[in-house]
């Protein structure tokens, strides 16, 4: 760990239990239309944006499924679900806090748009960690492409090489590992399977313990 000089946080599954959330939400939307989405077709799709996901529902359902429809109402249930309230996971304040003491430069790579970003960050008053974000909004290709890695490590100024990153998902795992960075797995909805121990340094249950035994 001497080497790194920056550490770079997905959001969601890292800092919020959000994709539990956006699972419900994609849940009842199947159902009303009468299909049954399940968290491991889910997990398939998770951080990898928007087109990517359409893409793999219609394959996983058939190209009849309504996926334009389904994904307004999804996007209308979401943010209701998100303003009623927005469950920060434990661990992070605490992580976030150590590394700013810590001096390293910390920074934000989401798949999530900016709104939404910015209204998460908000509500649970985290955005102060931050010395970079970079959302989807400003990259062409989503995880598990390394644009957004790569583009974060410019901003910072720091050698990918010299890049930490947390991670739930498969998609965000890989890309970090292909932008040359070194990637630690917090498990969320995505446990660590063998694809995942593949491409991380190393996969822990929770944010308090990598605080405990990386920093």
């Amino acid at each position: 760990m001497k080497k790194v000089e920056s550490v770079i946080f997905d959001m969601d599954g890292v800092l919020f239990d959000t994709e539990s959330i956006y699972l419900k939400v994609w849940k009842n939307v199947f159902k009303k239309y009468g299909y049954k989405m399940t968290k491991d077709i889910y997990s398939q799709v998770i951080a990898t944006g928007r087109e990517n996901v359409k893409k793999v529902f219609l394959r996983e359902f058939g190209e009849e499924l309504p996926i334009e429809k389904m994904y307004v109402e999804k996007d209308l249930a979401l943010k209701e679900e998100i303003e009623k309230c927005i469950y920060i996971k434990e661990g992070a304040v605490e992580i976030l806090t150590h590394l700013k003491s810590k001096n390293y430069k910390v920074a934000l790579a989401t798949s999530s748009d900016r709104e939404r970003m910015n209204k998460q960050l908000e509500k649970a008053n985290i955005r102060k960690y931050f010395d970079e974000i970079v959302c989807k909004d400003e990259v062409e290709k989503t995880k598990p492409n390394p644009e957004i890695y790569l583009k974060v490590a410019n901003k910072l100024n720091v050698n990918p090489k010299n890049c930490l990153v947390i991670e739930d998902s498969l998609a965000g795992v890989k890309a970090a590992y292909k932008a040359n960075m070194k990637v630690l797995h917090v498990e969320d909805l995505k446990k660590a399977d063998n694809e995942i121990k593949k491409y991380c340094y190393k996969s822990f249950n929770n944010l308090l313990d990598i605080k405990e035994e990386i920093f």
